[in-house]
């Protein structure tokens, strides 16, 4: 590779830079708690995006620390747009030279045999580490090192009926050539991935900068360039533009085609087809990428990450014909953002509806988002005469608030809800304007360690009310909101300034949410009524782990409210901890958490050689056996069956049935379910 690879054009130095205070700028008037930039904080700051550049301490030398370190606590003090620019200039060099030079040391450790029968081990850490590479000696040993890891993650990774596990140690070592020539194609590419950056390598490396200094202020407050914020609210849109299609990995190790998004691009080119394989990926600008040693994940990563809005896919087809498919993104439904609701038929007919997100249509004012879309679902079970309903809110992650309040509307009559706050002003109330409710039945929510944000304020205002019975674990903790602008110092917060086009953007925390008894969940989350045994309750997660994360506090605002008569939690707390203290799945999942919290532990040291890296495989494919099977026993209380509308649609559409078959079989088997299905026997009896 030569450095001809990296745009360094006078405009890809010079705007990337000049944005830095621009967004200082932006941070300091809109955000919650604005930091103050000071020898420290510049000092966080450098080592949070040395860490994020280089996370494993193998493109950066010691002696580019040296130089860099001449930055570190002026960075952000005084002279902003200067010292930024001249920062970054320094830090792109040094960089791109040290890609260029791990590129070709990768190569050449990866052209000879690797030898896993020396002794050899690698160390994975967490935060910022100060020991980089004071020689080229040491540079190739970690290197080597981090290669020998990656290969043997390659050759112990099943490749069809085959189970490497079980291989000896002769036969997996004729693997060791072919493993090495997968793996130095995807490490290039890797390279190329940066080094080949849309808009150059210097643009990479200044937005990796300005989302540094942005997540200094709060976890959730981030840059984005205009691809990065169409991402970002994919994740909680309905629609998104997309190609419209999925892979999957097929058994002889190639990467095929897995679904079809109806009436999305790849399905109206009518040339692509389940099982089809992966190839080749050509780009408008720049050189084909090969994909036939990729992974699903990788192939995934490449398509949907490039900021492109059209592609020239090769696959080959089941018949050996290679065929070129040009495909331009459309907008078309997340799949995983659609809300479906099941009768769970058993002893009693309950419903079930899954949300996985607050998603809205953000650029659309007035747009009818989740909370509409849950309405109509409760709709069409209560046609079906159901008697109790189950919202399942686990690893919600959040999204619209606005959505939050129309959902938290289909509850509750009328009357408060929850608080916001905005830096220096007063509590604002948030009410349910509009009298009536959609849903008066028995109620479950259920929510885990990773339902978030808007999840929470649900969550908090149905407990507030009694209005449901909260059943899972520990909350997230997340109680801020925040707005995406363009950066543009000029701006308001009016909706027309917000929608303009702009060649970045910020996603800043603006306000504290508060339910309406005046207490905050931000760091702490909510405890459910019912707590069920979690696998991941002893890992450090959530809101409080994370180092900047803003402190939690309370209001002093009387808000008048009529709470509903209170739930016998109690009770139902009693005979659920019965149930599950005998439940062998349930006493499983709290045995299993201790060893999840061993493996998942960040500072740990793995030894590379074959039969010892063997002994570790084992292990975690034990673990992983051990709690899939935990979540595959089919309920014997109930069967799961849809409504009578969703089953006539579902016979007019084959691809929609695949998928409702999977879905349909996920609740069957899910335990958490299945107790929360017995949970809404009780209460249903006890309001009775």
């Amino acid at each position: 590779m030569t450095g001809a690879l990296c745009g360094t054009s006078a405009f890809a130095q010079e705007e990337p830079c000049r944005q830095t205070p621009l967004l200082i700028s932006m941070l300091n008037r809109f955000h919650y708690c604005p930091v103050e930039l000071n020898e420290v904080t510049s000092g966080e700051i450098f080592h949070d995006f040395i860490k994020e550049l280089d996370p494993d301490n193998v493109i950066f030398t010691a002696r580019d620390i040296n130089i860099l370190s001449a930055y570190k606590t002026r960075l952000l003090v005084t002279g902003v747009g200067e010292q930024s620019c001249a920062f970054l200039k320094i830090v792109s060099e040094l960089y791109i030279a040290g890609l260029h030079h791990a590129d070709t040391l990768s190569g050449t450790i990866l052209s000879r045999p690797l030898n896993f029968i020396v002794h050899d081990s690698i160390r994975f850490t967490s935060g910022y580490h100060d020991d980089f590479s004071s020689n080229e000696t040491e540079l190739e040993k970690r290197w080597t090192s981090r290669l020998k890891y990656k290969a043997l993650d390659i050759l112990f990774t099943p490749n069809g009926d085959e189970d490497p596990l079980k291989m000896d140690e002769k036969t997996l070592l004729l693997r060791e050539a072919d493993t090495r020539k997968k793996l130095s194609i995807r490490e290039k590419r890797a390279f190329q991935r940066i080094l080949e950056h849309p808009g150059g390598c210097e643009a990479y490396v200044a937005e990796v900068f300005h989302n540094t200094i942005a997540s200094r202020y709060d976890p959730h407050t981030l840059f984005f360039s205009p691809s990065g914020k169409e991402q970002f609210q994919a994740s909680v849109s309905k629609e998104a533009k997309a190609f419209g299609l999925t892979f999957k990995d097929e058994k002889n190790g190639e990467v095929g085609i897995g679904f079809l998004s109806p009436g999305g691009p790849a399905w109206k080119s009518n040339q692509l087809h389940q099982g089809d394989i992966v190839m080749q990926v050509k780009w408008p600008a720049g050189e084909a990428v090969d994909l036939s040693s990729s992974s699903k994940e990788e192939v995934d990563w490449i398509i949907n990450n490039s900021g492109y809005d059209n592609m020239r896919l090769m696959v080959k087809k089941t018949n050996g014909i290679v065929s070129e498919v040009p495909l331009v993104k459309e907008k078309i439904n997340v799949e995983q953002n659609s809300v479906t609701g099941y009768i769970l038929q058993g002893e009693k007919k309950i419903g079930y509806i899954s949300l996985p997100g607050f998603y809205t249509e953000w650029d659309t004012p007035n747009a009818l988002g989740c909370a509409n879309d849950v309405a109509k679902e409760i709709l069409k079970l209560q046609k079906e005469n159901i008697e109790g309903l189950i919202l399942d809110l686990r690893n919600n992650g959040g999204g619209s608030l606005q959505e939050a309040l129309g959902l938290l509307g289909i509850f509750i009559d009328e009357g408060p809800l929850f608080m916001t706050r905005e830096r220096n002003q007063k509590p604002a109330l948030m009410k349910d304007m509009n009298r009536g409710t959609v849903y008066n039945g028995p109620l479950i929510l259920m929510v885990n360690g990773f339902s978030a944000s808007a999840t929470e304020l649900v969550t908090a205002g149905l407990r507030d009310y009694n209005r449901a019975l909260i059943v899972g674990s520990n909350t997230y903790g997340k109680a801020i909101a925040q707005v995406t602008m363009p950066l543009d110092t000029t701006i308001t917060m009016n909706r027309e300034d917000l929608s303009k086009k702009s060649n970045a953007y910020v996603n800043i925390t603006i306000e504290k949410l508060y339910r309406i008894t005046g207490v905050s969940h931000q760091k702490t989350g909510i405890v459910p009524d019912i707590e069920l045994p979690d696998l991941y309750s002893n890992l450090d997660y959530g809101e409080a782990s994370e180092p900047y994360a803003i402190t939690s506090d309370r209001v002093d605002k009387k808000v008048f409210y009529t709470p509903l008569v209170a739930l016998p939690v109690s009770m139902l707390a009693e005979k659920s901890a019965l149930r599950t203290s005998q439940d062998h799945h349930f006493n499983a999942i709290k045995n299993l958490s201790d060893s999840v919290r061993a493996v998942k532990k960040q500072n740990h040291t793995i030894n590379l050689e074959l039969e010892a890296f063997r002994v570790h495989e084992q292990r975690n494919k034990e673990l992983e056996t051990r709690i899939g099977e935990l979540f595959r026993s089919p309920s014997t209380r109930y069967r799961v069956v849809g409504t009578m509308y969703d089953e006539a649609i579902l016979r007019a559409d084959s691809y929609r049935k695949e998928m409702n078959d999977v879905l349909l079989k996920k609740i069957t088997e899910d335990v958490y379910i299945q107790e929360g299905f017995l949970i809404m026997n009780d209460l249903i009896l006890s309001t009775k």
